[in-house]
């Protein structure tokens, strides 16, 4: 299952981003890194030996979440 996860890159979600890897799902993140660093995904990556794909920006562009979503 693939999963899109707002805010993978904050502390919090980059936790949740890991345990989402190790249970074998597929994970997409969005972030704005307003309270993040895009190195976060990048640590999870090398942590896990999962690759993330990563969208930087905000959730409340339709547009953009639309395309997300629609890949």
């Amino acid at each position: 299952m693939t999963f899109l996860l707002t805010g993978g890159a904050g502390y919090i979600g980059s936790h949740v981003l890991v345990c989402c890897l190790e249970a074998g799902h597929d994970v997409v993140v969005l972030d704005d890194f307003s309270n993040s660093s895009p190195e976060a995904p990048a640590r999870v990556e090398a942590l896990t030996g999962r690759r993330i794909e990563l969208h930087r920006g905000d959730v409340r562009d339709e547009t953009r979440l639309e395309r997300i979503l629609a890949a």
